[in-house]
């Protein structure tokens, strides 16, 4: 028994003086060094702290009840905030998760959930949307053969301007308007023309539908909204209704009562492409970092750029009037597209059911700006210029940070 226990000694001692001399020692813990925090520019501080006073200054001068403002700038939200008050006459004020009506904006969704359909190979920019819905028929049998995904999303199938949205605005299912067009005679080829359209734009929900066999709202959710966690976004009336922070719409009654508060109409539900999203101005500043190019996970700047790339000329100043010597305009699929003197402007806006709602942005500046108000007014369209034309003279603030 001596004799085992003098052997352990022996070794305790051998691998003891062994560790002393090969110095073994545990790996040492990396510690990764934690990001600096992102300070604003000085300059860009004071940009956006007058930018703000002027703002509200002219939001009360045009008596508008309430707005949302969401600004983007290299990547990064610099400014969300809302303005006013919910309902006239009350004192709930809007904030930056209060939801508003899009409108027309939901245009630019349609067409980049459909440039993600693209990338996921369901659909093509360049096949015949007839092939993708035997339902779809135009006036002429060859053109409806020829129309492309591309001319739907571009307002150039060959229809008449806004054909049907009278019966959008009826409340008719998409289904029931689609298979009408065919009794529309046509004032164009294919792709030479714009003539602004809901019914005929709102076809794309149908031929997602079809390719995915899901519903097109779903799509919005599990393409979009979830991903960029657009968490106060939707695309039905229910949601708006009862979200608990909504800014209700206001239409101008008289000289002594100015803009009152409505109801939230149900209209363009029906046809979600074309004015049925809901959004916050929180919401939309997310997408603003989409559009820019900021989630190549969700979709790549080669297909934004493509969605972007003009494809018909716009022959009137309607759209480009509130730009200085800017005469003349484009659209690509789902967004106007104008070059402000070597800038390039992608952006679009809404108006329904006494909301008003613009966004624009400069897809190569990685700069952006979402205003929602809950009235009827021409006042973000003379802000949104001079917003772009303030950092477009002081180049050095487009490209810092």
């Amino acid at each position: 028994m001596s004799r085992v226990f003098s052997t352990l000694f022996l070794l305790i001692i051998i691998f003891g003086s062994y560790l002393s001399f090969t110095d073994i020692k545990s790996e040492p813990k990396i510690v990764e060094p934690e990001p600096e925090a992102w300070e604003m520019d000085e300059s860009l501080a004071k940009y956006l702290e007058e930018f703000e006073q002027d703002f509200e200054e002219g939001l009360n001068e045009e008596q508008i009840p309430g707005a949302a403002v969401a600004i983007v700038k290299n990547g990064r939200i610099v400014l969300q905030k809302g303005f006013g008050v919910k309902e006239k006459g009350t004192s709930e004020e809007v904030d930056g998760n209060t939801v508003f009506r899009l409108g027309s904006i939901s245009k630019g969704f349609a067409s980049v959930l459909t440039g993600v359909m693209v990338q996921e190979g369901a659909v093509s920019w360049d096949k015949p949307v007839s092939n993708y819905l035997a339902e779809f028929k135009l006036h002429d049998p060859e053109q409806t053969d020829r129309v492309r995904i591309r001319h739907l999303l571009s307002h150039t199938s060959g229809l008449p301007r806004h054909a049907y949205t009278n019966l959008v605005e009826e409340g008719l299912s998409l289904d029931r308007i689609i298979s009408r067009l065919e009794h529309v005679p046509l004032i164009s080829k294919e792709g030479k023309q714009l003539a602004y359209q809901n019914a005929a734009y709102s076809t794309i929900e149908k031929v997602l539908e079809v390719q995915t066999d899901t519903d097109f709202n779903a799509l919005l959710n599990e393409k979009l909204f979830e991903p960029l966690a657009m968490d106060h976004s939707s695309a039905n009336y229910d949601s708006i209704r009862y979200s608990g922070n909504t800014a209700l719409p206001h239409v101008y009654h008289s000289r002594s009562r100015g803009r009152v508060p409505v109801s939230i109409s149900e209209k363009y539900y029906n046809a979600v492409s074309s004015g049925g999203i809901n959004a916050s101005a929180s919401d939309m500043g997310k997408w603003l970092l989409l559009l820019t190019g900021h989630h190549p996970e969700v979709i790549s700047e080669n297909t934004l750029q493509e969605i972007y790339d003009p494809f018909v000329t716009i022959h009137n100043r309607r759209y480009s009037r509130y730009w200085s010597g800017v005469n003349e305009s484009h659209y690509g699929m789902g967004w106007r597209v104008l070059d402000n003197h070597g800038q390039k402007i992608v952006y679009h806006g809404g108006y329904v059911n006494g909301y008003r709602s613009e966004i624009a942005f400069a897809p190569e500046d990685g700069l952006g700006i979402c205003i929602l108000i809950n009235t009827s007014s021409s006042y973000p369209l003379t802000v949104i210029p001079d917003f772009f034309n303030y950092f477009k003279s002081n180049s050095s603030e487009v490209s810092s940070e």
